[in-house]
């Protein structure tokens, strides 16, 4: 597979991995700045509202300027603002670090693609590299209350943050020894989307599936620590099942492309999301609870693999960064409104009203992976030559 795709790779777990790591340590937060509920999973939200905006930015100025150094500067910011968080003396500082971290991490995803398709032989990342960046992502996002569960149960919250400063330090070192310069793309259009129908239906699926999955891993770590009465390291291990399940089935989601298309792995990534939100009206039993993220990481697995697969097929070569910055973005407009919904809808003994909301959300994916387009058009291919 090559260095390149493995660089690329540990630079975009920060984003996923500092997005689901709050969720452990959310409880601790709101105990030593006594805010509240409400407004400590705003520290959540607001990372996905600026996860929103941000990624197609990044991913622009990586077409515009060069991806390598748009990608390095990100590894840098991380670490950064991670330090900054974990000195944070009030609340409002721990929130402006909070935000600023989002622009570190959400540049290293667009700008990484951004190289892979520009190196690439055809114009298009392989599926081993689409997959070894999909599993990347949604382990991460997954293992991150479990990192975070150890994390603040030997060293407080604070340590959730000042992680990012080794781990950037890391990931710094194979980008600048491996990742090539890439001439920037002098053109307008480089900085403006193509509206494409194609490509708006992905990321709107992609948000819906977004939404159901941080509605479980958020809610779920809240549930186990304050109505299961577990400690913060055994509630992040009960989201350890989506990371294992992602890293697993995600090569199975590949043969299931190659073998019967990928419209098939779009049908059986919202079948299993579906099943996993019914499950969450009957959570009680811890047992009943793994069964939940067993399947939520099955269905990301496939979820993030197919969807990211058609990002590329339907986007423009020389647009590859907007367009895996929208892509992205997707993701927090999901991930924004599942930490909404959590701080409003969370209930002491039941999961029943998120459960509602995730059901709703699965429906409807399933429904636009039988209408969804997952091959170029005519006009898009001509478009492209």
């Amino acid at each position: 597979m090559g260095r390149l795709p493995v660089a690329v790779a540990l630079g975009a777990l920060f984003n996923p991995l500092n997005s689901s790591m709050i969720a452990i340590a959310l409880a601790r937060i709101e105990t030593e700045f006594r805010v509240g509920v409400v407004a400590v999973t705003w520290l959540a939200a607001g990372f996905y509202l600026t996860a929103v905006a941000v990624p197609p930015l990044m991913g622009a100025l990586a077409d515009r300027f060069g991806p390598r150094r748009v990608f390095c500067g990100g590894l840098v910011m991380v670490g950064l603002t991670g330090a900054l968080a974990a000195l944070a003396p009030s609340y409002p500082v721990l929130v402006v670090a909070r935000l600023l971290q989002a622009f570190g991490s959400c540049a290293t995803l667009p700008a990484g693609m951004a190289i892979i398709t520009a190196t690439a032989e055809k114009g298009r990342p392989a599926p081993r590299v689409i997959a070894l960046i999909s599993m990347v992502l949604t382990a991460s996002a997954a293992a991150g209350p479990v990192l975070a569960g150890f994390l603040v149960s030997l060293w407080g919250w604070r340590a959730i943050f000042l992680v990012n400063v080794p781990l950037a330090a890391v990931a710094l070192v194979p980008a600048l020894r491996w990742l090539p310069k890439v001439a920037p793309v002098r053109r307008r259009q480089a900085w403006l989307p193509r509206p494409k129908p194609a490509l708006l239906a992905t990321y709107g699926v992609f948000a819906m599936v977004n939404v159901v999955f941080y509605l479980a891993f958020l809610m779920v770590p809240l549930w186990a620590q304050r109505s299961a009465g577990l400690p913060p390291h055994l509630a992040g291990l009960l989201v350890l099942p989506m990371a294992v399940s992602a890293v697993l089935m995600t090569p199975v989601a590949v043969a299931v492309a190659a073998r019967v298309g990928m419209r098939v792995v779009l049908l059986v990534s919202a079948g299993l999301l579906l099943t996993g939100s019914c499950v969450m009206f009957f959570v009680g039993p811890v047992g009943v609870v793994l069964v939940i993220t067993s399947l939520i990481g099955l269905a990301s697995a496939f979820s993030q693999f197919g969807l990211n697969s058609l990002v590329f097929v339907h986007a423009d070569r020389n647009e590859t960064g907007l367009a895996v910055g929208l892509f992205q973005a997707s993701r927090y407009i999901g991930a924004a409104t599942a930490a909404s919904i959590t701080g409003v809808l969370y209930a002491p003994e039941t999961m029943a009203p998120s459960g509602w909301v995730m059901v709703t959300a699965s429906t409807l994916i399933l429904l636009a992976g039988f209408i969804i387009p997952v091959e170029t058009s005519d006009e898009e291919s001509c478009q492209k030559s």
